[in-house]
């Protein structure tokens, strides 16, 4: 649990994270985002650099070629992109409606596309992925 302080009004906050408690239910957290959104900032999944089209038009939602490099830490950096781009559309006010799935159906293509790079550096595209992710669900924001 985050570390909280009691205000003065009886709600526990911590810096990102506001605790008020719930007599006989436990606690109710809340959360403030801010994500400064790019007028360049996707509007659809369409418009990811890593999902694409198969002939039917049916999304394919992992598309990416790993860079023909054995350093890590381009395949990170790469990661880190897609999930600020991921984040961007999420958080962008003039995107497409029903975007709530979008993320679930990347995280599962991640998944199975994974064990075709197991023991290179293209790994190191769902660690950076999956760190920008994480960060952004734990503290509602993500340093870019």
């Amino acid at each position: 649990m985050a570390e909280l302080t009691v205000a003065h009004d009886g709600e526990k906050k911590n810096k990102r994270l506001k605790v008020k408690p719930i007599v006989g239910l436990g606690l109710k957290a809340s959360r403030k985002t801010k994500w400064l959104v790019s007028h360049r900032a996707p509007k659809s999944v369409d418009e990811l650099n890593f999902t694409a089209r198969n002939a039917q038009g049916h999304i394919i939602w992992w598309n990416v070629t790993p860079p023909k490099t054995e350093y890590w830490h381009v395949h990170h950096e790469l990661g880190r992109a897609y999930a600020f781009e991921v984040l961007d559309l999420l958080n962008n006010p003039n995107a497409e409606r029903d975007q709530e799935r979008v993320l679930g159906f990347i995280m599962a293509e991640i998944a199975r596309w994974l064990p075709s790079v197991s023991g290179s550096a293209a790994t190191g595209i769902a660690d950076g992925f999956f760190g920008v992710i994480s960060e952004y669900v734990a503290t509602g924001t993500a340093s870019r």
